[in-house]
């Protein structure tokens, strides 16, 4: 058996007090570029993995250090990819098939493409 050495990366809530802004997605700027040392408080909230990074116990040149993403980082780090792919092949079928021709299906699915990509685009907002 080896014995290793386990990082994990792991979501969390952090809250800053009295983030003086013009708007609240500023406010949300300022937040997230504080160090988290300066939270008044960090809590773990069952949060997430989202990543390991494992070690080899007792060895110092780390070549066989290894990091493993999770499900939720792999998505994270896909979405862009995806998201882009998405666009493209919308804005061609938009493109390539008159409105007139398009089957109801073909139109909800060009629709529900278009409305992930607006939310995509757009910084999510939502009420507490």
């Amino acid at each position: 058996m080896t014995i290793y050495n386990v990082h994990i990366y792991r979501e969390m809530r952090l809250y800053f007090s009295a983030i003086t802004a013009d708007t609240s997605e500023q406010a949300a700027r300022i937040a997230a570029d504080k160090p988290t040392a300066e939270a008044e408080y960090a809590e773990d909230c069952d949060g997430e993995n989202l990543a390991a990074l494992i070690d080899v116990a007792g060895g110092d040149d780390f070549t066989q250090s290894v990091t493993i993403d999770f499900e939720a980082e792999r998505l994270r780090k896909a979405a862009p990819d995806l998201l882009e792919a998405l666009k493209n092949l919308a804005e061609q079928a938009d493109e390539d098939c008159p409105a007139e021709r398009r089957s109801r299906h073909f139109r909800d699915a060009l629709e529900q493409a278009f409305a992930v990509i607006a939310t995509a685009d757009e910084p999510e907002r939502r009420p507490a």
